[in-house]
């Protein structure tokens, strides 16, 4: 995405999003706290892979299932994990605490994920919200 740009937002059903060029995670989180402070975190992608949180992590509540970490109720955007490599990290943030399911791995165009999956969307290079020249990855994201 160009660093130019404005940063878009949507909806989709009952969930809304923000894509930027303009920040990276590091940079939101200090400039815009209240995107995170009460809520929930599940993280599918840090750096292109899995967080596995630290044991100062797992003490404030963070833990792993299936391949996905999830934050205890964020009290400080200050200490929250994110990786060096700015744009591979991906975060469904929540209001009350929820369960992605599992981590699917595959071709996403080759086998269906079901319910109760997700994927790994972010290392897909032009994958972005507001770009309907990847309808078809809008769609099974």
């Amino acid at each position: 995405m160009n660093a130019n740009r404005p940063p878009f937002t949507g909806s989709h059903g009952p969930y809304l999003w923000l894509t930027t060029g303009q920040y990276d995670l590091d940079s939101l989180l200090h400039k815009c706290p209240q995107t995170v402070l009460g809520k929930y975190i599940a993280v599918t992608s840090l750096d292109s892979g899995p967080l596995t949180p630290t044991d100062e992590e797992k003490r404030a509540g963070w833990r792993n299932q299936n391949e996905i970490a999830y934050s205890p109720q964020i009290e400080s955007a200050e200490r929250l994990p994110y990786g060096e490599c700015a744009g591979f990290d991906e975060w469904y943030v929540f209001e009350s605490p929820f369960d992605l399911g599992q981590l699917w791995h595959g071709n996403v165009f080759e086998a269906p994920m079901t319910p109760g999956q997700v994927s790994r969307f972010v290392n897909f290079l032009d994958f972005a919200l507001h770009n309907p020249e990847v309808e078809e990855l809008l769609s099974l994201f």
